[in-house]
């Protein structure tokens, strides 16, 4: 009797396994699990090369010049001579700077900047002196220097004295632009020559919908009156 009952015991667990196995199996072919897809995030990006810049600033409403003619520069006893302040200006909630170029062509009567000469360039004090080796423009020519920075790894020193030129800071200038609706950049140029000049300083910049990641046009960078 005993053994009768065990065997019993053991056909109805059985049974009860395989009934469960089946069911599950029923009940997983009607249920489809859903998988949420996040929307397609496409980065907006401006490669470090000058051919690219170039691209850029053939679109309409893609730069805006601080500087738009020939403006001589100096510094003196400590202060920058004719030294600009230029604002600039960008309001859209749904359209904000993704990231862009800084463009400068300056320099001096006896042709491009020399090692000891820097653009001083600051925005809302996150800038200084320029350093020039990141630019990917043509660089230092025969009458002039025409630098092309990346606006999101902008590296300058806050001072030139002999401890700070080895602090060297790195900002980025599109996500800045993004900040406030105004932006206050200061200009000038670090040397004692009085023929130093900037021919034109401008930005190139793109746009994007942070809502979206999608690039659009709608951002616009301007001088403010």
């Amino acid at each position: 009797m005993n053994f009768i009952k065990a065997a019993g015991f053991f056909v109805g667990a059985l049974v009860f396994v395989l009934s469960s196995v089946y069911l599950s199996s029923l009940i997983s072919k009607d249920i489809v699990p859903q998988t949420i897809n996040e929307p397609a995030r496409p980065q907006v990006s401006c490669p470090d090369d000058f051919l690219a810049y170039n691209e850029l600033v053939q679109k309409e409403n893609t730069l805006v010049q601080l500087i738009k003619s020939k403006t001589s520069m100096h510094a003196k006893d400590g202060d920058f001579i004719n030294s600009k302040i230029v604002i600039t200006k960008n309001e859209p909630a749904n359209s904000k700077v993704a990231c862009g170029y800084l463009y400068v062509r300056a320099g001096t009567s006896k042709g491009p900047f020399k090692s000891w000469e820097h653009l001083y360039i600051n925005p809302n004090n996150f800038g200084g002196h320029i350093n020039p080796e990141g630019q990917i423009g043509p660089g230092d020519g025969n009458e002039y220097s025409l630098y092309v920075f990346p606006l999101n790894k902008i590296s300058y020193w806050k001072d030139l004295s002999d401890y700070s030129r080895d602090v060297l800071s790195t900002a980025d200038w599109a996500a800045l632009l993004n900040v406030s609706p105004t932006v206050e950049f200061k200009i000038g140029i670090s040397t004692e020559d009085p023929s130093a000049f900037i021919d034109e300083l401008s930005i190139a910049y793109k746009c994007w919908d942070p809502a979206t990641g999608e690039e659009n046009t709608g951002c616009k960078l301007e001088i403010a009156k």
